[in-house]
């Protein structure tokens, strides 16, 4: 269930100090990202077609680099993502 998805993920953001990031496709990624206690800042929809699929990736590789360097993640990686999100809804 969704609420101890929550749990578990709460224990490991204590405990662990990991970090969840959500990527959703076809759904509200952030309202559904809260369901499980990720915050908004950290869910994305994204388009899920192969343009928007490799865009995440190239994206998600970099984000990920760039916390193995820091141990943070950046508050606008995914920032790109929904701009192309904008981009291409709106054309």
């Amino acid at each position: 269930t969704a609420d101890k998805i929550r749990a578990l993920i709460e224990r490991q953001k204590e405990k662990k100090a990991w970090e969840f990031i959500f990527l959703g496709a076809n759904i509200d990624a952030v309202a559904t990202a809260a369901r499980y206690g990720i915050s908004a800042d950290r869910a994305v929809d994204y388009l899920a077609d192969s343009k928007g699929t490799s865009y995440n990736f190239k994206i998600m590789a970099k984000t990920v680099a760039k916390f193995r360097e820091s141990g943070t993640v950046d508050e606008a990686c995914l920032d790109e993502i929904r701009k192309d999100v904008k981009h291409r809804h709106m054309s």
